[in-house]
C-alpha cells in the first residue's frame, strides 16, 4: 500500500506512535512487577481502602462481625477459606436449611427466569426454573453440583454463596456487615480497573495484529506493532495479577462471612432452648 511505504509521512507517524508506546510500555510493565504481590491473599487488607456504607453499624444484627469470626470460629473460618466448595454445601445445608433438605431447591429458586441468550431470544436454552428437575429426589447431590460446576468453575461456590447469604439476611432481618461493604466496594473499583485494562489488551493485541499483516512494507508500522504487542503483554499481566488478587479476596471474605454465618445459626440454636427454659 502506498500510505505504508518506506519514508510517507504516514510510516513517519507511526514511528513516532511507536516511540510513545517505547516511553508507556516500561512504566506498565514495571508496574505489573511492583503490584505482582498483590495477586494473592496479600491483597485483603486493601479493603480497608474503603469506606464502610453510612447506614451500617458494627455488627448490622450479626451476632458477631466478619472480622471477629475467625477468632470466634477459626475452624470453620479455616475449613470454609480451603475447601470453599465444600464450606458452602456445609453452609447452606446447616446454617441456611437447619439440615431440612426438603427445602432445598436449585439456588433456592433465586436464578429463575432467562439467561445468556435466552434473554433476547425466547425459547432459546438456558431458563432455569427451580423445582422442576428434581432436586427433591437427590438434594444433597444437586446442591453439590452446585456449589461445584453449575455455575462454572470458581463462579459456582461465590453464587451459591450469595444465595445462602441473602437467604439468611433476609430471613432474620440482619443487615450488611460493616467490612461486607467495605469488601463490595473493594472488588467492585478492582473489578472495574481489571475489566478496563484486560478490554486495552484485547484491543492492543488486534491492533498489533491487524497492523503487521497490512502494513508489511513499513517500518514504523511494523516497529508501533511490536511496541503495541509489548504493551499488550505488560497490560494482560496487570489484568491476571487484580484476577487473582480479586479471587484470593473474594474466597477470604467469604471464608470469615460463612464463618459468621455458622456463628450466627449456632447461636440461635443455643439461645432457643435457653429462652424456653426461662420462659417456663
Amino acid at each position: 500500500m502506498e500510505f505504508c511505504q518506506e519514508g510517507c509521512g504516514c510510516n513517519t507517524c507511526m514511528g513516532q506512535c511507536a516511540d510513545i508506546l517505547e516511553l508507556i510500555t516500561p512504566v506498565a510493565e514495571s508496574s505489573a512487577q511492583l503490584i505482582c504481590c498483590l495477586g494473592s491473599p496479600l491483597a485483603f487488607p486493601l479493603i480497608f481502602c474503603f469506606d464502610a456504607d453510612p447506614h451500617t453499624h458494627e455488627s448490622s444484627g450479626w451476632n458477631i462481625t466478619m472480622m471477629q469470626s475467625p477468632c470466634k470460629a477459626p475452624l470453620v473460618c479455616c475449613f470454609s477459606t480451603l475447601c470453599v466448595p465444600c464450606g458452602q454445601f456445609y453452609v447452606r445445608k446447616y446454617a441456611v436449611l437447619n439440615g431440612d433438605m426438603s427445602k432445598y431447591k436449585l439456588w433456592q429458586g433465586r436464578h429463575d427466569g432467562p439467561h445468556c441468550l435466552a434473554r433476547y431470544c425466547k425459547g432459546a436454552p438456558c431458563t432455569i426454573e427451580a423445582g422442576t428437575y428434581g432436586e427433591q429426589n437427590c438434594p444433597n447431590a444437586f446442591l453439590c453440583a452446585e456449589v461445584t460446576c453449575l455455575g462454572c468453575g470458581l463462579c459456582s461456590p461465590c453464587c451459591a454463596f450469595h444465595v445462602s447469604r441473602d437467604m439468611m439476611k433476609e430471613d432474620r432481618g440482619l443487615g450488611t456487615d460493616p467490612f461486607e461493604a467495605r469488601f463490595d466496594k473493594c472488588q467492585g473499583f478492582f473489578g472495574n480497573i481489571m475489566s478496563c485494562v484486560a478490554c486495552a489488551s484485547f484491543q492492543l493485541r488486534i491492533f498489533s495484529c491487524c497492523l503487521s499483516c497490512i502494513a508489511t512494507e513499513s517500518q514504523g508500522a511494523q516497529e508501533l506493532s511490536s511496541e503495541a504487542r509489548r504493551l499488550s503483554s505488560a497490560c494482560a499481566k496487570l489484568s491476571q495479577i487484580c484476577f487473582r488478587g480479586l479471587a484470593s479476596v473474594k474466597i477470604m471474605a467469604m471464608g470469615c462471612m460463612s464463618a459468621q454465618m455458622i456463628h450466627e445459626q449456632r447461636n440461635v440454636e443455643y439461645s432457643a432452648p435457653r429462652k424456653e427454659a426461662m420462659q417456663r
